[in-house]
């Protein structure tokens, strides 16, 4: 009889296959399995062991792989080999035991429930630290679960709604191609509805296209019943029109991403990544001019700009220029849309929080005046925050002042604190238990302590402000060091002890949030309304030359997009009463003692 969940190794040869046919549940059983050498792995799931070994040692890209590592396991199901597939290649990409995974797809290509799903995600915990044991992985899953490129990976497996829209993004494509026109994919989708996954994703499929057939095709189709036929026709053609209408040639991709603080994180995530994803790939809105991309993919396309108050007049005017547009009257999506035959744009009106960024008008008009055919796509499921579209539209409500009554959040920390030290420090705790756990203010204090010279190390450089009693932000005596900077603030050492602004968390995932409402913003009881006093407000360059009224709603949009940051829970303070109070009839008050429960992992990633 074979044990619960026992990994046993083979070797990837002749004679490791015998003993394979020879092993109860080798012939007709689910199963995960490993093939690997020191540096390169691959990752696959089966019915039939005997049957997919045989296969393998036919493929000449694997002969340099020596060993077979199958868990077997008798309460496996095909449900239960297709999720620990996609998860081990997720993991294992994000880990550092392999140089190389082999894998040209992701494993399954649609997240999907089964029975007793969240008790095999459990086990999958104990499988991990088996595998910790035989040397194949080194990492913890805590660990791993905090990295970028875990969070950023191609291999994460969509969900049913992204994988949908994948498929129509892939066709909108080959028919812009198919047709020698140009067209434009609008992706809209509110924060937490995996937007970035889903672009990487595409990209993923794009660079690897000639490779699919392999993996769908190889002689084990019924491997992959999985992805379903409308994502098989949709690869399929895309492989299809590379080799026969390119000669082979794969499309030029760039994948701009507006904000410098998450590209710089996403160019390290597609150079850890390799098998085809280059940090070249990644590139500001400017880059768009010096190659030219067939396809051009844009990742929060609502921090795109116009000519208003940004740091480099210079370089938007050049490349207005080049691309023979007035500078004056243009944006960066009407560059984008000027340099690709296709653009993929993923879009959410409420993340608008600049002067500088496209309004919601500016952007249709833009669309209008240069996009022909614009095919619209919605993400409406929530990703991120445990709370899911419940709580992201009860922020949204209570930021609008529509909510009329408080309601519990499931699954999710909401908190309210009457101390902001007691909520920075919780904040702090969690970080020290889980990791990426931040918090984040509004523009309400100057940042003083930016000097223009600094010790290269970031924790030196924290030590040195508190030792000559610097600081940016005061509240109730507590003195506290806004972020040191705007680029991968959220995984430095010192984000752990400084205050975080939108600038710093647009974009990234973390697992509890911290927020705390500044001096600008209050709550007017009359008039049943969130009120803006624009003497608080820091952000010169935002206010300058900036409608009141348009003002006020970009700082509500930092706001709604600050509170949605938190996989597990947000906390939150505000400096003036009144916020405070309004805020009292729809969070929860955090308790003097601590405030939520221990974290014991992500179960449902």
């Amino acid at each position: 009889m074979v044990e619960k969940s026992n990994i046993v190794s083979y070797s990837f040869d002749e004679n490791g296959l015998e003993r394979i046919r020879n092993t109860p549940k080798g012939v007709n059983w689910p199963v995960v399995y490993l093939i690997h050498n020191e540096d390169a792995i691959y990752i696959g799931e089966t019915t039939s062991a005997a049957t997919r070994m045989h296969q393998h040692l036919k493929n000449s890209e694997k002969n340099s792989l020596e060993i077979v590592e199958i868990i077997f396991d008798g309460e496996y199901n095909k449900s239960v080999v297709l999720d620990y597939e996609q998860k081990l290649i997720k993991y294992c990409s994000a880990d550092i035991r392999f140089r190389k995974i082999l894998n040209k797809n992701k494993g399954q290509q649609a997240a999907h429930d089964y029975f007793n799903r969240r008790y095999y995600r459990n086990q999958f915990k104990d499988l991990w630290k088996q595998l910790q044991k035989k040397g194949l992985a080194e990492k913890s899953l805590k660990v791993i679960e905090n990295e970028n490129i875990f969070k950023y990976s191609p291999y994460n497996a969509l969900s049913v709604e992204q994988n949908e829209v994948s498929v129509c993004i892939i066709n909108d494509i080959l028919n812009t191609f198919e047709t020698d026109n140009t067209g434009v994919s609008l992706v809209n989708g509110c924060a937490g509805t995996g937007k970035t996954v889903l672009a990487i994703s595409l990209i993923n499929s794009f660079i690897n296209a000639v490779n699919i057939d392999d993996e769908l095709l190889d002689g084990e189709a019924r491997e992959f019943d999985d992805i379903d036929e409308g994502k098989r026709s949709a690869l399929l053609r895309l492989k299809n029109y590379i080799l026969k209408e390119r000669g082979g040639k794969l499309f030029k991709i760039g994948f701009v991403m507006p904000m410098s603080g998450i590209r710089e994180t996403i160019k390290k995530v597609f150079k850890e990544c390799g098998n085809g994803l280059e940090r070249r790939m990644v590139i500001a809105p400017c880059d768009v001019v010096k190659d030219d991309y067939d396809i051009i993919f844009v990742d929060e396309s609502h921090r795109l700009s116009k000519r208003c108050n940004i740091t480099n007049y210079k370089s938007f005017d050049d490349t207005s220029q080049k691309l023979n547009l007035d500078s004056e009257r243009t944006n960066q999506l009407e560059w984008i849309l000027k340099s690709a035959k296709h653009v993929v744009l993923f879009y959410d009106e409420y993340q608008s929080v600049k002067s500088s960024d496209i309004s919601y008008d500016e952007y249709q008009n833009s669309l209008n005046k240069y996009a022909k055919n614009v095919v619209r796509h919605q993400l409406e499921t929530q990703m991120r925050c445990l709370g899911g579209e419940t709580y992201i539209e009860y922020v949204k409500a209570i930021m609008e002042c529509r909510r009329k009554k408080f309601e519990t959040m499931e699954n999710y920390d909401f908190l309210l604190f009457d101390d902001v030290n007691m909520m920075i420090e919780n904040i702090r705790r969690k970080d020290d238990q889980i990791g990426l756990c931040k918090t984040a203010a509004g523009y309400s204090w100057k940042w003083t302590t930016r000097p223009s010279k600094r010790p290269k190390d970031n924790m030196e450089c924290y030590d040195m402000l508190v030792r000559t009693g610097a600081f940016d932000i005061e509240i109730e005596g507590y003195k506290y060091i806004w972020n040191l900077t705007d680029k991968g603030w959220a995984t430095r050492r010192d984000s752990h002890c400084t205050i975080g602004c939108i600038h710093t968390v647009q974009g990234y995932d973390m697992n509890y949030v911290g927020v705390i409402f500044g001096e600008e913003i209050d709550y007017n009881y009359e008039t049943n309304s969130l009120e803006i006093n624009l003497d608080k407000y820091m952000d010169k360059k935002v206010k300058q030359n900036t409608d009141k009224n348009h003002l006020k709603q970009l700082i509500l949009n930092t706001y709604t997009t600050i509170l949605t940051r938190g996989i597990h829970g947000c906390y939150v303070y505000a400096c003036n009463p009144n916020m405070r109070e309004y805020l009292k009839q729809f969070v929860s008050r955090a308790n003097s003692v601590t405030a939520g429960g221990d974290y014991n992992g992500n179960e449902d990633n």
